[in-house]
């Protein structure tokens, strides 16, 4: 049981923020796929990510965690009206910086690696609250 909740550990703490910078940086220097002009919009929506993403946190308050934990659920802010407001906005961040970078490889590793893993968190977020 210690070695799993050790490993768990690790995997919130190194392997998925190495997943996200994965992903971010596949966006960024991924091939090049979408018109220009589209690009702008991909910029609009990675500035809304990082704004809801960060609004997000503030929210949490003291109940940002890297871990999920037996806590009461926010019901603040963006709380009030998403369950997962964080994980919106880091989708909406790299589905933006994907398409502003015409990355073909960042949509890609986004839809196989990276929301399967955040819904999986979720999930395990869901189960630990009260």
């Amino acid at each position: 049981m210690q070695a799993l909740k050790l490993g768990l550990q690790f995997a919130s703490m190194v392997i998925i923020p190495m997943i996200y910078f994965a992903n971010l940086y596949l966006a960024y220097f991924g091939g090049k796929f979408i018109p220009v002009p589209l690009s702008y919009l991909g910029v609009v929506v990675a500035i809304f990510g990082v704004i809801f993403w960060a609004t997000s946190i503030v929210n949490l308050g003291s109940s940002f965690g890297i871990l999920p934990k037996k806590q009461k659920r926010v019901s603040r802010g963006l709380y009030k009206y998403f369950n997962h407001p964080m994980y919106i906005g880091i989708s909406a961040t790299v589905i933006g910086i994907s398409i502003a970078q015409n990355s073909y490889a960042g949509l890609v590793f986004y839809c196989l690696i990276l929301l399967p893993l955040t819904l999986i968190r979720a999930r395990f977020e869901e189960k630990a609250l009260d």
